[in-house]
This record gives structure tokens, C-alpha cells and sequence, in this order.
């Protein structure tokens, strides 16, 4: 649609510029018109763009002064990397520096069964038909160290499992700042919490992935069986996805904490490198 926008504003451009031309060496002029309508062309589509990037982390959080309200995953435009145009992915980030390390206190959560993934489609054979579902796929396990899990890029799903008991989600609040100190995200920019469901994670059974646990049935049926299998064992999910930024060429580094206001802890921290286009 943005795109259908753009190109409908870029020929008003070409039809309110051009006029004929009445003094000599008229190509000239025209070659000239061509090129500052091409100019204020690119510049709707930065602004489209970048409008377009902080609806993606609006609609990616739906927490606004209230409990964290799961959907069945994040937008397209935050599911999937934008055209290579706009930039290259730029990686993980690496280890915390130490300032930000060290101020980080962990709740007692027993974190556990952690693992980066990516939002994709994985198919199953049902009879003589094979059939296509999305979730948490190239899952890569990780090891906490206390309560901080290992870098993560644009694109990546962080998966980590908590003790229930000790844990209440709507305590719980992302923070975020730059490596250098210069950036502290506010909490339209954040990594949103909790956008994945049972579903994501217990694929169909006979999954092309061999994932397990698995079960059969209908998505709303496999998340429900899902937190039925985390409850009779004591345990609660937590996922965070990392957003884009088709502004940030570069790519910037973050120290991120899910963080308890009132007891001055974390329950989880990461490191978070900014890309311009999500993880391919």
C-alpha cells in the first residue's frame, strides 16, 4: 500500500512540475525537473518508511499502562526482513560491557530451556497432504549465565522458561540503552514481550522440524495444551523479538533488562544489536 501511495504522490510531482518549457535549451530544464521531482519522491518514501517502522513497534507491544495482552505473533513488517535496499543485516551483538553487567541483579527465576529462534513456516504431512503452519524455527539452545543470555540481532525470538510461582509478567518492564550511553530507548522502541503463544512453540506433531513436544489440532488448541504441559511443570514462558530500524545503517548495540520496578531486579538481560532490515 505504501508503495501505491508513493507512486501516485511521485506522478502528482511529475504532473504539477513539468511545463513546457518556453525559453531555450529546453532539455536542460527538463532533465532539471526530472531530478527534483526524483529528489521529493525519495523523500516521501523516508518519511513513509520511517512512519511505517514505528507502527511496526506500536503494534509490536500491545502493553500500553496495562497487562501484557499475547497475540499469535508480530506484524508482517516485523516478522520479516525489508528488501536488501534498505540496508544489510548487521549481526548479533557481542557480551555487555562491564558497567552494564555489572548493575544488573537477578530475580531468583531458575531460567531455564532457553533458546533464539526466528518467525517462520515449517509444513507436516496429514494423510497424503502436507500442510503449512508458522512458529519458532531454527531454535538454537542457549545457557544463561544467571538471569543474561547471549547476544541477539534484529529478527531474533528469544525463548526462556521461568519458575511460575515467583513470577508475575505485568511487574515487569523492558529497558533498554546504548552501549555508548547515548540512546535509552523508550517504550515504543523497546523489544516487545510476550508477542508468541503455545503455538509458536509446540508445533504440529510430525513437524518437518522434529521439534517436541508436539501436539495435534487446531492453533488455539496446541497453545492451550501447551501451557497445560508448562503449568504441570511449574514453568512459565517468556519471549521477546527484536525489532528494525531501516534508519540505523550502521546497526547500534543495546543492554537490555526485563526489570522489576519494585524489587530493583531482572528477570531476564540481553544484549540487542539494531539492524537496518531484520534477520534473512
Amino acid at each position: 500500500m505504501k508503495h501505491s501511495i508513493m507512486t501516485a504522490m511521485g506522478l502528482a510531482l511529475v504532473a504539477t512540475s513539468f511545463t513546457a518549457p518556453a525559453d531555450a535549451n529546453p532539455f536542460k530544464r527538463l532533465k532539471n525537473k526530472v531530478e527534483e521531482v526524483k529528489k521529493e519522491v525519495e523523500e516521501v518514501e523516508e518519511a513513509a518508511d520511517a512512519v511505517g517502522d514505528m507502527v511496526d513497534a506500536v503494534s509490536g507491544d500491545r502493553r500500553v499502562g496495562g497487562p501484557v495482552i499475547r497475540s499469535n505473533g508480530p506484524t508482517p513488517r516485523t516478522r520479516y526482513p525489508k528488501t536488501a535496499s534498505h540496508g544489510d543485516w548487521k549481526g548479533r551483538a557481542p557480551a555487555a560491557p562491564a558497567k552494564y553487567a555489572g548493575m544488573t541483579q537477578c530475580e531468583n527465576l531458575n531460567l531455564g530451556n532457553a533458546f533464539i529462534a526466528k518467525a517462520g513456516e515449517y509444513t507436516f504431512s496429514k494423510g497424503l497432504n502436507t500442510e503449512t503452519r508458522s512458529g519458532l524455527i531454527e531454535r538454537e539452545h542457549v545457557q544463561p549465565n544467571g538471569c543474561t543470555l547471549p547476544g541477539v540481532g534484529s529478527g531474533d525470538v528469544i525463548y526462556v522458561e521461568v519458575d511460575r510461582g515467583n513470577f508475575n509478567t505485568h511487574e515487569y518492564n523492558m529497558q533498554c540503552v546504548s552501549f555508548d550511553g547515548s540512546q535509552q530507548l523508550d517504550r515504543a522502541w523497546v523489544p516487545p514481550t510476550n508477542n508468541y503463544t503455545g503455538k509458536d512453540v509446540m508445533l504440529h506433531t510430525g513437524n518437518s522440524l522434529g521439534y517436541e513436544p508436539t501436539a495435534t489440532g487446531s492453533n488455539s488448541t496446541r497453545s492451550g495444551e501447551y501451557d497445560k504441559w508448562l503449568k504441570s511443570r511449574g514453568r512459565e514462558m517468556i519471549t521477546f523479538n527484536m525489532p528494525y530500524l531501516h534508519t540505523d545503517k550502521a546497526g547500534t548495540d543495546f543492554y537490555c533488562q526485563y526489570y522489576n520496578d519494585k524489587t530493583g531486579k531482572s528477570a531476564v538481560a540481553f544484549t540487542y544489536r539494531r539492524s537496518p532490515v531484520g534477520r534473512p
